[in-house]
């Protein structure tokens, strides 16, 4: 892969779990097994500039995350960021202040239900991001989204609204699924990336595309519609070490969520890089997406 991929290139998406030195929160939705920074299949994804992703299941002190950003010096030449989650409510500037100086760079909402809990709607996104943007605008962080197409669309106003010093960051193509791709949603999300209120991450491809024939190709008029409104606008996203898809947990007791570890799934990351390479063929985007942009969002 070393050929396609461009010197500083960012992968703006992985987990690392270290449940044994920082357990997990209970009640979760999820138990992984460990997935530590080492483990970051560099050789793959050439990418020595990584953003770490604070996960769900590791509930909402960012003391897991810090302690994965602490490591940077013991691997030289990379660079590593995260998006943690916060409370607006609680967290001091001071403690901010020193999120930053660590290497965090934003906050990350996990709203996507996938079948388990009740599903986030735009109104109750729209007041955490509200509470977010008015403590963490002054740093120019990100705020990082997973959430269903809907809710983009209805957070569009309020997005406009927002200070501009805050950084709209949406997930894996916005939770856009095959077939969304028509729908006004859409519309009203491509909008707001053409306005650049919106930064996209290429990132979660299998989630998306899971159970449509055709594998990656079934994205294909989405994506291509997200790059061509936003080249200056996305960034390219792993997902390692890929999580259980949700539609694996449907069932599950509270109790099983708690006491079955899940193992990582064998995805093909290489493959799909060769395929968005394919559908970017102009050279300044592809550089764009692998080292401008994310240079620009994460440093």
């Amino acid at each position: 892969m070393a050929e396609l991929i461009p010197s500083n290139a960012w992968d703006t998406h992985i987990h690392v779990f270290d449940p044994d030195s920082f357990p997990y929160a209970v009640p979760r939705s999820y138990t992984p097994k460990a997935a530590q920074m080492a483990e970051y299949p560099t050789a793959v994804t050439g990418c020595r500039k990584i953003v770490i992703v604070h996960a769900s299941m590791q509930g909402v002190s960012p003391a897991p995350l810090v302690d994965t950003l602490s490591k940077q010096s013991r691997m030289p030449g990379y660079t590593l960021r995260g998006l943690a989650t916060i409370d607006p409510h609680t967290i001091t500037d001071a403690e901010l202040d020193a999120l930053h100086a660590a290497g965090v760079r934003g906050a990350r909402l996990h709203e996507m239900a996938w079948g388990h809990g009740k599903q986030s709607g735009g109104s109750d996104i729209i007041q955490k991001v509200t509470a977010l943007a008015d403590r963490l605008a002054r740093l120019e962080w990100a705020i990082g989204i997973f959430c269903p197409i809907s809710a983009w669309a209805a957070m569009a106003d309020t997005i406009r609204n927002l200070d501009p010093r805050i950084q709209m960051v949406a997930d894996h193509f916005g939770g856009t699924f095959p077939g969304e791709e028509n729908s006004p949603e859409f519309a009203t999300f491509l909008a707001l990336i053409r306005e650049k209120r919106v930064w996209v991450k290429v990132s979660g491809f299998e989630r998306l595309y899971h159970g449509h024939a055709g594998g990656m190709q079934a994205i294909e008029p989405m994506a291509k519609a997200v790059i061509a409104a936003g080249p200056d606008r996305i960034v390219f996203g792993s997902d390692w070490p890929h999580t259980q898809l949700g539609v694996t947990r449907k069932g599950k007791t509270d109790q099983q969520r708690l006491e079955e570890v899940e193992g990582f799934r064998e995805v093909d990351d290489a493959e799909h890089i060769r395929t968005l390479r394919q559908w970017i063929p102009d050279e300044e985007t592809w550089q764009n997406l692998w080292v401008n942009n994310p240079a620009r969002l994460f440093q």
